[in-house]
């Protein structure tokens, strides 16, 4: 029975394996090479500040990338495979707003940056917005083997970078290169990018439409994931965003490892023409569960492990808050994977609602819960917002299999 199970999902457990192992390798790069590198450039504070500063980035590149990316991938075949001029100049769109909002920031940010950190600064906002989206033509295609080529391109990247900011001490160099570098092999190499990339087909209006619509979900959801820097630098400093980062250091790499599982996930959904029932919700709601319990056990002991050898010099202060921030991230990033097959069968909206309810749970309960306890309130209401977010999502889940005719007893029905 495994032997024939295994048979069967062999495809998708080899494609989930290529997908983790460029991924691990590109974060492998990132957490034990570039971000050391800054906490011994620059120091706990400012460790810290460029950590708030990346948050600003990650809301928007990370949110309208993956926006695009899921667009494209639930439309129709036809448009799916020719019309990527319509999600091309929906980033450019981003990236041309992304100007006042990186000058915003450096001016009214609370943190110094010279003109050539500026420049690098908004240049990696315009790079991981393509990037995030850029993987999407593995995805339709279900080239997986260069998929992994793409994250190995993006790890050599990094530790390029690496060495640029070791000798110019403009941090942003550190990611810039490799997420540059990631952007131009899948351009280059992957035809359904490059193919009248800046003419927008007929059906434009509805496909902004959805990326509009998937982007407010995934902002929410962002956010939230990065507001955590930016609400600890307002109230209690940069030496608090230091700490509370490094606690949920690798949770927040798991939330990076979903992204290309849920592509993955998606790239196989797009094909298959059946419904979501009742026994394959049961199904994700227990599998979940247990992938929290374990994923934050893991999580929290492998920080202690991290910290120790990378982080000597701020382990005293951190290691007491790892376990309410790896099981806040892994609730986070389980939730993700469970919204990412309500895209595929159930309602777009459902993000957003989902996401919004969240977001007013953590800002309500964040701030008091940091002004009155400080970290300790903060770690709190981080892991209970996102407890609620899993339910949410468990709910319209449930929701929608009532809604829908489906077979009780099989796991999808045609």
């Amino acid at each position: 029975m495994l032997s024939a199970l295994l048979k069967k999902y062999q495809r998708l457990l080899g494609d989930s394996a290529w997908s983790i192992l460029g991924l691990v390798l590109m974060n492998a790069v990132a957490q034990i090479v570039v971000f050391p590198l800054y906490a011994r450039r620059f120091g706990d504070v400012g460790y810290g500040e460029l950590q708030y500063l990346m948050a600003y980035v990650n809301i928007f590149t990370v949110s309208v990338g993956c926006a695009a990316n899921y667009a494209r991938m639930t439309a129709p075949a036809a448009v799916r495979a020719e019309n990527g001029g319509d999600y091309n100049l929906f980033l450019l769109l981003i990236s041309l707003l992304g100007l006042p909002l990186t000058l915003a920031v450096r001016y009214f940010g609370g943190v110094s940056m010279d003109t050539p950190t500026y420049v690098c600064y908004y240049l990696l906002f315009v790079a991981m917005a393509f990037r995030y989206y850029a993987d999407v033509a593995y995805k339709i295609t279900l080239n997986y083997r260069r998929y992994f080529g793409y994250y190995l391109t993006i790890a050599i990247g990094y530790a390029i970078g690496a060495v640029l900011v070791w000798q110019t001490g403009i941090w942003p160099l550190g990611l810039l290169v490799g997420e540059a570098l990631g952007v131009v092999m899948a351009y280059v190499t992957c035809p359904q990018l490059g193919k009248r990339p800046l003419t927008p087909s007929p059906a434009w209006r509805r496909s902004f439409s959805l990326i509009a619509t998937l982007f407010l979900a995934e902002g929410a959801a962002n956010l939230i994931l990065n507001v955590d820097r930016i609400l600890l630098k307002l109230l209690l400093g940069a030496s608090a965003v230091t700490v509370y980062y490094l606690a949920t250091l690798l949770g927040k790499t798991m939330s990076l490892v979903a992204v290309p599982l849920n592509g993955v996930l998606i790239g196989h959904l797009v094909r298959y023409d059946g419904k979501l029932t009742r026994r394959a919700m049961r199904s994700i709601a227990w599998g979940s569960a247990a992938l929290v319990l374990i994923g934050t056990a893991v999580c929290a002991l492998g920080g202690y492990l991290m910290l120790f050898l990378l982080y000597p010099a701020e382990f005293d202060m951190t290691h007491r808050f790892l376990w309410l921030g790896s099981l806040a991230q892994v609730f986070y990033f389980t939730t993700s994977m469970i919204m990412v097959v309500l895209i595929r069968f159930a309602q777009k909206t459902y993000q957003i609602y989902i996401n919004a309810v969240f977001g007013v749970a953590f800002l309500g309960l964040g701030i008091p819960a940091t002004l009155l306890f400080g970290l300790w309130g903060f770690a709190v209401a981080m892991v209970i917002a996102a407890l609620l977010r899993w339910c949410m999502a468990l709910y319209f889940g449930f929701y929608h299999v009532r809604k829908s005719t489906c077979d009780p007893d099989g796991i999808m029905t045609a």
